[in-house]
């Protein structure tokens, strides 16, 4: 567990970094939300990164002892436990224990679950939604205690999920408004004469939250590295077909469905919204056998809701991009909302299909043995048709004795070494992997890129034109020309670079293979005119230590080493 995480490479790494970043900074009396150790000179704006703020400080002590792929494993893992637990303490509210159990596995063990576990820690992390259905329900409905308490509980609970996941937190109180709504409309001579409870707790909920969120809100929108639009928009939707076809997250789906489902847009982590023919047809017998239950049709407005949110700004229909405009269309034009992927809405969707299925389970005891026989025999079937993997994946996550042992950290002791951390570039600065191997050093070193970090500006990384495109998939490697030497030379003095590290070839990756690392190493070697060291790991890394002046580098007046 401590060499292996669960899921993929990619956006793991980057949250073993979040979970690493935290007690490093809070150790060393650093700002934990804004840091300068990658993206230098600049620096990166934590409340604009997938960051999990809360877990990463609460999990501190576990990640300094046993490291930060410990903690993300067991983050990740706990996350649909939790969810499950916490939406059957919900459900019981309102049904039976069987009912709440087969409700609390739908959300818990949901495909949008699955499909975000192979790398969205954050996403993973959604336990607050049931937890918000107890806190309203007590507010809007039960109003039994004191309004100052569950208001303030309301309010703590949007502020901790709001440093868990900014973008659930707003995927929440969306959905939750159009319940509400829904709640009022269909309950209005209930509401007229108990508004004041919920009208006092609503109050002590938002000045708690605003007064809790306040300097992490202005550090985000007034302070530095601010960043907008950081995926592509109409990408990662739902698509109409996804609702009844299966995806490779669940174990019983047929080929031919997996093979409809690859052509969605986006990718497999985010196909979230499978619900299934068998639960769709039991919900809609929920629908009448629990109709005159007003939270019925509350969970059903927050369900659907959700689910239309998800399909983004326009319809999207096997894998085909239509002109037909959905409800996302619009409400992505408010400030901030543009930042959401829609097709994460599918989380609000499997805890109102979650709801749906208790209280239809629920309203089966009330009839006859037939209707409870067709009821339950298709709850079972669409439980089975949501059966995930057995062989969920795991990405190998070995540790490198260039990173563990400090031989990639740079001299600090250096002379001309200037203040704050010594800057080491390195290759290739597109591949996540280097958050992880950073956070590994315990942050010896700073580096000028983001190396795919989610919130950072698409243009921070132009001041490296040359050097970061060397070993760099998506771009060919520099020619060994005298002006490429002037230009590295350039953006080395610049940048302050006094060490420039070649990573090993990730076993797990395709794009960063032997050849590719071999090539990157002749061509650093013809720029300084030195060999590197190197670990004495299987899978080397090249270091560059003492890096010659940069008059050298620009003339040329450096060694020409064979082969280069």
């Amino acid at each position: 567990m401590l060499n292996t995480q669960v899921g993929g490479a990619g956006d793991a790494d980057e949250y073993s970094w979040f979970l690493a970043w935290m007690p490093f900074a809070l150790g060393h009396s650093l700002d934990p939300l804004v840091s300068h150790y990658v993206n230098a000179p600049g620096g990166v704006n934590l409340m604009w990164n997938t960051s999990v703020i809360l877990p990463s400080f609460l999990m501190s002590p576990a990640t300094v002892i046993f490291g930060a792929a410990f903690s993300y494993n067991v983050l990740l893992m706990s996350g649909p436990a939790l969810t499950a637990t916490f939406s059957y303490m919900a459900f019981r509210r309102w049904t039976s224990r069987v009912a709440a159990l087969a409700g609390a596995l739908v959300v818990g063990f949901s495909p949008y679950m699955l499909a975000q576990s192979a790398g969205h820690l954050a996403q993973v992390l959604i336990m607050s939604g049931p937890l918000f259905l107890i806190v309203l329900d007590r507010i809007l409905v039960v109003q039994d205690g004191r309004e100052w308490l569950d208001g303030l509980a309301l309010g703590l609970l949007a502020w901790a999920q709001f440093l868990t996941s900014e973008e659930i937190f707003a995927m929440e109180v969306i959905t939750a408004a159009g319940g509400v709504a829904v709640l009022l409309v269909i309950s209005y001579r209930d509401w007229i004469s108990n508004w004041l409870y919920a009208a006092k707790a609503f109050i002590v909920a938002g000045g708690s939250f605003a007064i809790l969120s306040a300097p992490f809100l202005a550090l985000q929108y007034l302070g530095p590295y601010k960043v907008q639009d950081v995926h592509p928009t109409n990408v990662y939707v739902s698509d109409l077909l996804n609702f009844i076809v299966p995806t490779n997250v669940t174990k019983f789906a047929p080929a031919a469905a997996v093979q409809i489902s690859s052509q969605f847009t986006g990718n497999g982590s985010e196909d979230n919204a499978y619900i299934g023919v068998p639960l769709l047809l039991f919900i809609l017998l929920a629908l009448f056998l629990a109709r005159r239950r007003p939270l019925t049709w509350v969970a059903l407005s927050f369900s659907l809701g959700a689910a239309v949110l998800s399909m983004g700004e326009t319809l999207h229909y096997d894998g085909r991009v239509t002109r037909h405009n959905l409800p996302y269309y619009y409400l992505s034009k408010l400030p901030a909302v543009h930042n959401l992927l829609p097709d994460r809405f599918a989380s609000m969707t499997s805890i109102g299909v979650g709801l749906l299925v208790a209280l239809g389970c629920e309203a089966l005891r009330r009839h006859s043995w037939p209707v409870m026989v067709v009821g339950w025999s298709t709850t079972a079937v669409g439980l089975v048709a949501l059966f995930p993997v057995t062989n969920f994946p795991a990405a190998a996550s070995p540790l490198y004795t260039a990173f563990t042992t400090h031989l990639a950290c740079p001299d600090r002791s250096a002379k001309g070494a200037r203040a704050g951390p010594p800057v080491a570039l390195m290759l290739p600065v597109s591949d996540e992997m280097d958050l992880r191997w950073q956070g590994e050093t315990r942050f010896c070193f700073a580096m000028p890129s983001d190396t795919g970090m989610t919130g950072t500006n698409s243009g921070d990384i132009a001041t490296l034109p040359v050097l970061l495109s060397v070993a760099n998939q998506f771009m060919p490697m520099p020619a060994r020309t005298t002006a490429n030497r002037v230009a590295a030379a350039q953006e080395i003095q610049q940048l302050h670079i006094s060490e420039i590290i070649v990573g090993p070839e990730w076993p797990a990756s395709p794009v960063w293979t032997p050849h590719g690392q071999a090539l990157a190493v002749v061509w650093v070697e013809w720029l300084l005119g030195q060999e590197p060291l190197q670990s004495k790991d299987p899978y080397i890394s090249y270091i560059w230590k003492d890096l010659p002046p940069v008059s050298d580098i620009a003339s040329g007046r450096v060694p020409v080493l064979p082969g280069t």
